[in-house]
């Protein structure tokens, strides 16, 4: 009887101590999938937080190339002369308005000043003005206007090397060199 009795206790100790460990790894790994949760749901804020970094960040790059396309344009424009807002906002226009297929660069289509069309090459600095009406003649001076210093005489030719027309012809260096001797000369 005593192995029978030795057999029974065993047994429910073993089962109590199954469900234990089972219950004990179970809780285990409620532990792991709570912290892997929490970790999915910080890397998905985080891929949200990339996509829109990306998002701006592709915003900014579209922004630079349009920027720097203006900027090519704007500077096409002042090297050919063309300082004038509406010139430069007709010379796009016009340019703009060529068939994409086959449009030459900027610089080059403005370089072909004899196919540009008339409005363009009016804005180009070297095209002549439109013709006008005859201009009006001067009109001829009746009156003679007395001269403003007619009264005043020149100043006597110094016989000095330090006359002020000579130091102002001096480089800094010889001015240097011969600074004492001018400063006696005009005290003197």
């Amino acid at each position: 009887m005593s192995e029978e009795t030795t057999t029974e206790t065993d047994a429910p100790s073993r089962a109590e101590e199954r469900i234990r460990s089972l219950s004990a790894e179970r809780r285990q790994l409620r532990e792991q999938l709570a912290d892997l949760q929490s970790r999915y749901e910080q890397a998905s804020e985080l891929v949200k937080q990339a996509d829109t970094y990306k998002a701006t960040a592709s915003e900014w790059e579209t922004k630079f190339k349009q920027a720097g396309q203006t900027w090519e344009t704007e500077r096409e424009l002042f090297k050919r002369g063309i300082t004038d807002q509406e010139g430069m906002d007709f010379v796009r226009m016009a340019y703009d308005r060529l068939p994409a297929e086959g449009r030459p660069a900027l610089g080059d289509w403005l370089a072909e000043a004899d196919k540009l069309p008339k409005a363009v090459r009016a804005y180009m600095p070297d095209a002549s003005p439109a013709p006008t009406a005859a201009p009006a003649p001067a009109p001829s001076p009746t009156v003679q206007t007395p001269r403003a210093n007619a009264a005043a005489t020149s100043a006597p030719a110094s016989s000095s090397a330090f006359a002020p027309e000579a130091i102002s012809r001096m480089s800094p260096q010889e001015y240097a060199a011969h600074r004492a001797a001018i400063l006696e000369t005009l005290r003197g």
